[in-house]
C-alpha cells in the first residue's frame, strides 16, 4: 500500500509541508539532475544526479545492515557531499538523522552510546566501508540491547544534541515538519529566488546547523556552498564567484569578515541578500560596520535548538531596527516575556522569553534531558533568554538568565557589558563570563581577541574605555584575560562553559 501524501500547513502567509527530506530532494533530482547541489568545500561542484546516486548507494548500505523506519542512526557532521548524501539516505530509510560534531568528546559518546538506543553510526573510522560513499564508514549496534523504542519516534526526522545542565547532552527531537517550517520561514525572509545559492558556514553537528544548511539545501533546491575550514577572506571570494544569497553564522564569523574589509584585504561588493546571526554577542556597531564596510545587510535572529524558526529582522527593515532589534517572530510563531510565576508581561517588559510555535520540537529524548523539558500551560517553551517585546510584535533579547553574573547580590547582565566592550578600538572579540570569588560569590572576567595591529589593551585601560561610555562602575569586569580565539560550541558560538573554566586556571583563582 502507498504512503499518503505529505501534510500541508499553512499561518500567516507561509506554507509548507510534512514531507521527509529525501522525498523533497529527490522530485527536484528528478525534475533536473544536472542542477548544482553542492560545492564541496574542496571547490568540486556535485549535481543532484550525483547526490542522488551517492545517496541510493548509502541506502542500500543502510538497509542491508537491518535499519528500519523510525530507528535511530547517528551520523558525523562533517561538512562533506558524502555526509549529505548519507544524510538523505538516513531519510529515505524513513529513519531519524541523529547529527553530532566531529570533535564530540569521548565522555559524551559514552553517555549517547549508552541512552540515545541508535541502530547504527555513520563515521570515518567505524564499521565497515560504505560502497559508493568514499571515506565513510557504517557501524551496527545489536537491536537487542536497544531498549523501549519512544513513541515519538514516529514523528521524529532529526535528534541534535545540545549541552545539558547536568553535564549530559540533551537530544533535541524535532518532525520534519518543524525542519521544513523554519527553512521555509528563512527563505521568506531573505526573499530567496528558486536556485538561489545558499553558504554553509555553521557545523552540520547540531539541530540548527543542519536544518540551516543541509536541510535548507536539499529539501529547497538552493545549492550550497561549503566553508570548511572557515578562512574569512576566502568565504567573501566564494560569496561572490558563487554568488550566494543567503546565509546563517555566528557573530564570531560576521566580526572576522568585518576585519578583512577593514584591514583593506577585501574592497568588493557582496551579492548577499541577507545574513542571518544569532548570538547575544551581536552588537549594534557589527551590523553597521557590515554594511558600510561590506554592503552585507546582517539580520539579527533570535533561535535555538529546541525551536530553530523564530524570530529574525527583515533586510527592509529601517536601519535603527536592524541594529537594536532581535525581529518579530516567523508567520504562525508566537513569543512573549513571563515573569517567574510564568504569568505573561506587558509588552516593554523584560522577562524570560517564552515561544510557541510550528517549530517547536517533539522534546527531549529519555535521558538526554527530559528531566528539563517543561511547558507553560499554554504550550510556550521558556528558553532561559531574557527579552523585551514591544508594542509592535518586536522582539529584543537582553541576556541570558544563566549568564548573570551575581556580585554580592549585584546582577550582571554580560551582554551588556560585551556591548560596551565591543565599542573599544582593540577588542576584535569578547565574551564576560563570571569566575568565583569568595566574599562576593562572583566576579566579572573580561576575555577577548585583539584586532591585527593594535596593542594589547590593559584592565585599567579598558576600565577607563567603559568609564567613558558611561557604564556603571558596578559593571566592570575585575578581571582580563586575552586569548588569540575564543572557544566555540558545536553550533560556532561562543563557548562559555569553557571559558570559565580556562579564567578560573589561566588566572589562578582559588589556587
Amino acid at each position: 500500500m502507498p504512503e499518503p501524501g505529505p501534510n500541508t500547513h499553512s499561518l500567516e502567509g507561509l506554507t509548507w509541508t510534512d514531507a521527509p527530506l529525501w522525498d523533497q530532494f529527490q522530485a527536484l533530482a528528478e525534475a533536473d539532475p544536472q542542477a548544482l547541489a553542492i560545492v564541496a568545500a574542496d571547490g568540486r561542484p556535485w549535481t543532484r544526479g550525483e547526490m542522488h546516486a551517492m545517496a541510493i548507494a548509502a541506502l542500500g548500505a543502510l538497509l542491508a545492515a537491518g535499519v528500519h523506519p523510525h530507528d535511530r542512526v547517528m551520523l558525523q557532521g562533517r561538512k562533506t557531499p558524502q555526509t549529505l548524501a548519507c544524510a538523505l539516505a538516513i531519510s529515505a530509510a524513513r529513519a531519524i538523522i541523529c547529527p553530532y560534531t566531529p570533535d564530540l568528546g569521548a565522555a559524551e559518546r559514552d553517555v549517547l552510546d549508552e541512552r540515545l538506543g541508535h541502530i547504527a553510526v555513520v563515521n570515518d573510522s567505524e564499521g565497515v566501508p560504505i560502497p559508493g560513499v568514499p571515506g565513510l564508514r557504517l557501524s551496527q549496534r545489536q537491536r537487542a540491547a536497544l531498549g523501549e523504542p519512544d513513541a515519538r519516534d514516529a514523528q521524529t526526522a532529526m535528534i541534535g544534541f545540545t549541552s545539558g545542565t547536568t553535564g549530559v547532552p540533551k537530544g533535541v527531537m524535532h518532525s520534519a515538519a518543524a525542519m521544513n517550517y523554519t527553512v521555509r520561514a528563512c527563505q521568506q525572509v531573505a526573499r530567496l529566488a528558486p536556485g538561489d545559492a545558499i553558504l554553509g558556514v555553521v557545523p552540520l553537528g547540531s539541530a540548527p546547523g543542519f536544518t540551516f544548511t543541509a536541510h535548507f539545501s536539499m529539501a529547497l533546491g538552493h545549492p550550497l556552498v561549503m566553508i570548511d575550514p572557515w578562512d574569512a577572506l576566502e568565504t567573501l571570494r566564494l560569496v561572490v564567484a558563487h554568488d550566494v544569497r543567503w546565509g546563517i553564522c555566528v557573530p564570531t564569523h560576521l566580526a572576522s569578515l568585518i576585519e578583512v574589509a577593514r584591514s583593506g584585504r577585501w574592497s568588493g561588493t557582496s551579492p548577499l541578500k541577507a545574513l542571518g546571526v544569532g548570538g547575544s554577542s551581536m552588537t549594534q556597531e557589527l551590523i553597521a560596520d557590515a554594511h558600510a564596510l561590506l554592503g552585507i545587510r546582517a539580520l539579527r535572529m533570535f533561535g535555538m535548538s529546541e525551536c530553530m524558526g523564530h524570530a529574525s529582522t527583515l533586510p527592509d527593515d529601517p536601519p535603527d531596527l536592524l541594529r537594536h532589534s532581535d525581529g518579530r517572530s516567523f508567520p504562525g510563531t508566537r513569543d512573549e516575556a513571563f515573569d517567574e510565576q510564568q504569568r505573561v508581561l506587558p509588552r516593554g517588559q523584560r522577562g524570560q522569553a517564552g515561544v510557541r510555535g510550528p517549530s517547536l520540537f517533539l522534546g527531549y529524548c529519555r535521558g538526554l534531558g527530559d528531566q528539563e523539558y517543561r511547558l507553560t500551560e499554554d504550550g510556550f517553551y521558556l528558553t532561559g533568554d531574557e527579552i523585551v517585546c514591544d508594542e509592535a510584535g518586536y522582539v529584543k533579547v537582553v541576556g541570558r538568565i544563566k549568564d548573570q553574573i551575581i556580585r554580592g547580590g549585584f546582577n550582571i547582565d554580560p551582554a551588556e557589558v560585551e556591548a560596551a566592550l565591543m565599542r573599544h578600538p582593540a577588542i576584535a572579540q569578547v565574551a564576560v563570563v563570571s569566575v568565583p570569588e569568595k566574599r562576593l560569590g562572583e566576579q566579572a572576567c573580561a576575555v577577548c581577541c585583539v584586532r591585527e595591529g593594535q596593542a594589547i589593551p590593559t584592565l585599567e585601560g579598558i576600565k577607563s574605555h567603559l568609564s567613558v561610555i558611561g557604564l556603571s562602575k558596578k559593571k566592570w569586569p575585575e578581571h582580563l584575560l586575552v586569548m588569540d580565539q575564543l572557544p566555540s560550541t558545536a553550533t560556532g558560538k561562543v563557548d562559555k562553559k569553557r571559558l570559565r573554566r580556562i579564567a578560573v586556571l589561566e588566572l589562578h583563582i582559588g589556587q
